[in-house]
């Protein structure tokens, strides 16, 4: 499989290096990311005498996940231990410098799969131990762990529906990639059993919960009046992540509440904050005035678009009722765990398919409420916001289940530790 895999790049290279310029020419903000793959700027600490862990995140979903862990790693291993840390994704890497500067030896992106590439990271890092955060399996990275003898660990790991029908369709590919790893430390029992499914070892698979359950970002500020992004005294819908087609039907909702509730206010924090723009135009074409969370003004519009990579997590602590995007279109959903663990009260829609057990755990806790459209979703806004009691209890719950998956960094400590 791998001599096919790296033989198919072979023959792909002279197509790929015809197409290259062009795209590098439409798209030059890529040109430092691709070059920084190819290893050209491999970030190192100056010297190395500790052990090395090299953990890696996909984007900034993946990237947020790291944050407790990597915390946690340094401070229990204070500098007994040398970090590296890879994303692949620009606004991944932008957060990782964002939150995870002060508690890694260096940030990388991570490589191209090709395998001179993979070996020259491998080479220069030498970790110790790979560290797989959630998604993003390449197999020359991974099975040239496995022929090394590094031990290789996926946490936080998750399957979505669409991503195990790939993986079935193509058995033969995937199979070897997932069996590189020592453990697969999943998120839930339905992720494990997706991996079960696929042939892996039962004893290789460990259900080990969500590591966003396991601490409060640095960015999280105590909740006050005098501390809040929003007007003084509104009652703040928080939509997060939300994903084209959303925000349409969020700020009707919206336009059609503040007719009977004039003290609301609306954020919306698109998953691709280029969308900023866009989602600005739709409040403006219903009259809505907009600003902007990146730029500081006296005067905050109707609606506030989080234009801010990061910021998301800690502004749930100052909204009274949030919305998880991603879940009203075939998008997957988005984690709900954030909103849960500010003890606000969560609405999303019926495609949450990529967290289906949290979903569920959620809503019989009387956590959440599911939306299924404008209308369901009018409703639902306006039983909480006619009712305090509602909003309260909802956040409680919702505060109360995330509390109780908190002790997951410590099950991931353990079988990390093993390899250290």
């Amino acid at each position: 499989m791998r001599i096919i895999y790296n033989l198919a790049q072979i023959l792909l290279a002279p197509l790929a290096l015809i197409i290259l310029p062009f795209y590098l020419f439409s798209r030059p903000e890529k040109s430092q990311i691709i070059i920084s793959r190819l290893g050209f700027n491999l970030k190192l600490p100056r010297t190395k005498t500790t052990p090395t862990i090299w953990v890696h995140a996909l984007s900034v979903g993946e990237v947020t996940s790291a944050l407790p862990l990597i915390k946690h790693i340094r401070k229990q291993k204070q500098d007994s231990v040398t970090l590296i840390f890879s994303a692949t994704t620009k606004s991944g890497y932008s957060l990782a410098e964002q939150l995870l500067h002060p508690h890694v030896d260096a940030l990388n992106y991570y490589p191209l799969d090709i395998l001179p590439t993979v070996l020259l990271f491998l080479n220069k890092i030498k970790p110790d131990l790979f560290i797989l955060v959630e998604t993003d399996f390449w197999p020359n990275l991974l099975m040239s762990l496995g022929s090394r003898k590094i031990p290789s660990l996926l946490v936080n790991g998750r399957i979505s529906d669409t991503s195990i029908s790939t993986y079935r369709r193509f058995k033969f590919f995937f199979k070897p990639i997932f069996n590189q790893f020592q453990f697969l430390c999943m998120q839930s029992d339905l992720d494990a059993e997706k991996m079960y499914d696929l042939g892996i070892p039962r004893e290789k698979i460990k259900v080990l919960g969500n590591l966003k359950f396991a601490g409060i970002p640095d960015n999280t500020i105590e909740k006050g009046p005098e501390t809040s992004p929003f007007p003084s005294g509104a009652l703040v819908i928080l939509c997060g992540s939300t994903h084209e087609g959303e925000e349409s039907v969020i700020i009707e909702t919206y336009q059609e509440l503040r007719k009977k509730y004039t003290n609301l206010h609306l954020a919306i924090a698109p998953r691709d904050i280029g969308r900023s723009n866009q989602i600005a135009r739709l409040a403006e074409d219903r009259d809505a005035a907009v600003s902007r969370y990146s730029e500081a003004s006296s005067t905050i519009g109707d609606i506030t678009i989080i234009d801010t990579i990061g910021d998301l997590s800690a502004l749930y602590a100052f909204s009274d009722i949030s919305f998880i995007g991603g879940s009203l279109v075939p998008a997957g959903g988005h984690n709900p765990v954030e909103a849960a663990r500010s003890g606000c009260p969560i609405l999303f829609g019926p495609h949450m398919e990529d967290f289906l057990e949290i979903r569920s755990e959620l809503l019989a806790e009387k956590a959440a409420l599911e939306v299924v459209d404008q209308i369901s979703l009018t409703k639902t806004l306006e039983s909480l916001i006619r009712s305090e009691n509602m909003r309260q209890s909802f956040g409680l719950n919702a505060k109360n289940y995330a509390t109780a998956h908190s002790e997951v960094i410590n099950a991931h400590m353990r079988i990390i530790t093993q390899y250290l």
